[in-house]
């Protein structure tokens, strides 16, 4: 996969906001910190705008307004904001919460954000995948190690649908045993999670450069077809970002 242009330069001015945004915070003593809270539950939405320029425009405001706002709730976990790498009217949002009540209070602060902006932000949300993480397993690499913020980080949502009669329990404790494992040994991983939801599943990865998403997906491909192909129904609904700002705990 090929970052294009759009993604490169909305990285590149989401680093130079995100210098300028930490140096005003710290002035103020009220970063965003790391949340403490243990990741229990996800949201993960595609968000549409009607134009590209629309969609670079709000990014800003998304990382100055409505993530303090998301920040300051108990139960906050983490959230991480990444350009659609296909479609240049969107981006996609992972917030990770400590459970359910959590998730209501932010979708809370997300809807009370958006009616308050001005009507040309006016959004389709194509995409909203939500429910308790069953898997989460991260990189053992110190921060130091990886871009800040996650920055330019390669982000790939995969929603499946479950098979009538599927074993999901089954799935989840294979994945969790082989799976998993695979991955966070591979060159370049960065973030692996599986949250169940109310058709099926959906796992989010997060790796650092195109080359080694590439790898992770061919490893992923491969298990799937051999450990729970006939648990699923449909082709898997693909959604790629490239990261402009993640907090999420233990990656500064």
């Amino acid at each position: 996969m090929a970052v294009n242009r759009r993604q490169v330069l909305c990285t590149v001015v989401a680093a130079s906001l995100l210098s300028s945004r930490s140096q005003s915070t710290a002035a103020q003593s009220t970063p965003v910190a790391m949340s403490a809270v243990t990741p229990g539950y996800a949201i993960a939405r595609v968000r549409r705008l009607p134009t590209p320029d629309l969609a670079a425009a709000i990014v800003p405001d998304v990382l100055a307004t409505f993530l303090p706002r998301t920040a300051a709730l108990p139960g906050y976990a983490g959230y991480v904001f990444s350009a659609h790498v296909t479609d240049p009217t969107a981006a996609i949002s992972l917030t990770l919460l400590a459970d359910q009540a959590a998730a209501a209070a932010a979708d809370q602060v997300a809807r009370e954000y958006a009616a308050a902006l001005d009507p040309r932000f006016v959004a389709e949300t194509p995409v909203t995948d939500q429910g308790p993480l069953r898997i989460y397993q991260t990189t053992k690499r110190p921060a130091t190690e990886l871009s800040p913020f996650l920055n330019t980080c390669l982000f790939t949502m995969r929603h499946r649908r479950n098979a009538p009669g599927a074993d999901a329990e089954a799935v989840i404790t294979r994945n969790t045993n082989d799976l998993t494992p695979k991955l966070a040994a591979m060159p370049g991983f960065v973030l692996y999670a599986w949250l169940q939801t109310a058709d099926g599943r959906t796992a989010i990865n997060i790796w650092e450069t195109p080359d080694q998403q590439a790898a992770g997906n061919e490893v992923v491909a491969a298990w799937v077809a051999a450990n729970s192909a006939e648990t699923t129904t449909g082709p898997p609904i693909v959604n790629d970002g490239a990261v402009i700002y993640a907090d999420i705990p233990g990656f500064i």
